[in-house]
């Protein structure tokens, strides 16, 4: 016998998107952290992050995205429609 999917609901919604906003919390904390402050000019005015730090940014950001998105279907499933 086939398992059958079931089809998500409104509520089923809500661990999703608190995830999704935590993730974009810890995105904004990074970046407030590194861009808050404009670079000191004698820098050349340019932002430094060590590898470890971009890498982590990288992380986070494409980590926000990919929850969003995921959050972004399952609304648009249980309202029986399809993401675009």
């Amino acid at each position: 016998m086939a398992a059958t999917k079931e089809k998500t609901t409104i509520a089923d919604l809500e661990p999703l998107i608190c995830d999704a906003d935590n993730m974009v919390d810890v995105l904004m904390d990074l970046l407030d952290r590194h861009f808050a402050m404009r670079p000191d000019r004698a820098d050349g005015g340019n932002y430094v992050l060590t590898e470890a730090e971009g890498d982590r940014l990288f992380f986070v950001a494409s980590t926000a995205a990919a929850m969003s998105m995921k959050a972004k279907k399952a609304y648009y499933e249980a309202l029986g429609g399809n993401a675009s």
